[in-house]
């Protein structure tokens, strides 16, 4: 009887199966099942051949491997036609891209109105961060004792191992505030320069922009009194208008130890400003954290009622999501803003859950800087919820909350901008080019990097710290 080759034989088994059931053939894995169900007479053939001619064999096990690989081609070919799809090109090989390049350095600089990071890197290019300044000594240290040695070392685009390193391992100090406050300097010096590297600037590797410029409005703190009279307010108000703002915010400082103060001065200083600039521009205010529920409730009614107020800012304590869901649930006519002390995720979504404000506010410098804000922003968008940042320091800052609040698609109407031609003069100096702002507006910087130049050695001049 004649005997047939294992080419042959593999081939005619195939063809049966393929003409049978294409389809079936598809969706189960043709080369299991060639190695399963054929594999066995193909090499039994294979062996006797082998033991008469080796050299023949050889060649007849390649043309065999050759083969297998034809048909199953031909099957998932004839299994894709048959669920009425074409079938696609052979895409080529991914070939992962590595960088030698290591961080050999960072640096934090502690000024009277801000704390900067300088990320290095061994071939010599530099990214710069901020921290949130709050107890800048604190800061400092955290950033040298407790993040540095996760960072030295490494590859400056393993970004989200980076950040998860410096959390995790520190995080049993508590994972809010200062831990992600210290986090953010470093984060956003990071995205600084592995941009800058690339030549691009940050929002291009953010995933691109939905917009060149964000409406900013300007943010002054009142102290409830304690720094600044309700003349002097609207004195500072009238300055914002003059500079082409259209929004204007009082951020009463009152505080949870101050709760519900008598007399209560908020509406004393509303008035103050709403009689200063009239109607040409929209006013809000920023209890921070100082009224129990049912005071927030009293008080907006009446900013709504007589002064037509539609954003009222954290009017309870962050401690208490409860009081603020019953602000927002009582106050149909204002939108309510809640999030600038939470500092993770994790915090952001128990306050959506829980309080559900109708805007959020998370801070780029307090929030563990670009790589969690993404990660808080997709979190919003699933809530269906707007953000609107917020910022008051006008630097490195406002730059990477520029390219942050660029690169989302629920970006809220504006974003925080401080006073500075008083407060932040100084600071200013430090900058070679800073962000650009006109007409009310703040505009994305397009420049490598984050955008803007920071004048080192201005900095160390301007330093009470350097480490």
């Amino acid at each position: 009887m004649y005997e047939e080759s294992p080419q042959r034989s593999c081939e005619n088994s195939l063809q049966r199966l393929c003409e049978n059931s294409p389809q079936r053939l598809c969706e189960k894995s043709p080369q299991r099942l060639c190695q399963k169900s054929l594999q066995p007479s193909c090499e039994k053939n294979s062996q006797r051949s082998c033991e008469k001619n080796p050299q023949r064999s050889y060649e007849k096990n390649h043309q065999r491997r050759r083969f297998i690989k034809s048909a199953m081609a031909t099957a998932l070919g004839a299994g894709a036609a048959g669920a009425g799809m074409a079938l696609l090109p052979r895409a080529a090989a991914a070939v992962p891209v590595e960088t030698s390049t290591k961080i050999t350095g960072i640096n934090t600089f502690v000024m009277r109105r801000a704390i900067f990071v300088k990320v290095t890197a061994d071939n010599g290019m530099v990214g710069w961060g901020e921290c949130a300044q709050n107890n800048k000594a604190l800061m400092e240290t955290f950033v040298h004792n407790g993040l540095k040695q996760q960072v030295i070392g490494r590859d400056p685009f393993d970004t989200e191992p980076l950040w998860d390193q410096m959390f995790y391992l520190n995080h049993d100090l508590g994972p809010g505030g200062a831990l992600a406050n210290a986090i953010a300097g470093i984060d956003i010096a990071i995205w600084d320069l592995k941009a800058r590297m690339l030549g691009l600037p940050v929002y291009k590797l953010l995933g691109g922009k939905y917009r060149d410029r964000v409406l900013a409005y300007g943010s002054f703190a009142v102290d409830a009194g304690n720094k600044m009279t309700p003349k002097q307010a609207a004195a500072q108000a009238v300055d914002f208008v003059r500079d082409g703002f259209t929004v204007v915010k009082l951020r009463m400082q009152i505080r949870e130890y101050r709760l519900n103060p008598e007399p209560d001065p908020t509406l004393v200083y509303v008035r103050a400003v709403d009689r200063a600039i009239g109607n040409d521009a929209e006013i809000f205010v920023d209890i921070n954290n100082g009224y129990s529920a049912g005071r927030a409730v009293q008080v907006g009614r009446q900013l709504f009622e007589e002064f037509g107020i539609r954003y009222y800012e954290e009017p309870c304590s962050d401690q208490n999501h409860r009081e603020t869901r019953q602000v927002v649930d009582e106050l149909q006519d204002m939108l309510v803003i809640a999030g600038e002390k939470e500092y993770t995720r994790w915090q952001l979504t128990e306050l959506i859950t829980r309080a559900n404000p109708d805007i959020i506010n998370p801070d780029i410098v307090k929030a563990g800087g670009i790589t969690e804000m993404k990660k808080i922003a997709a979190i919003a968008q699933a809530f269906t919820k707007p953000i609107v940042c917020h910022n008051t320091r006008p630097t490195l800052a406002t730059a990477a909350t520029l390219h942050f609040a660029a690169s989302i698609s629920n970006c809220g109407p504006f974003v925080e901008f401080p006073e500075t031609k008083k407060k932040f003069a100084a600071l200013l100096r430090v900058m070679d080019t800073n962000v650009r702002l006109e007409d009310g507006f703040l505009y994305l910087p397009e420049g490598p990097g984050l955008g803007i130049e920071v004048n080192e050695q201005r900095v160390r001049a301007a330093s009470q710290s350097i480490k």
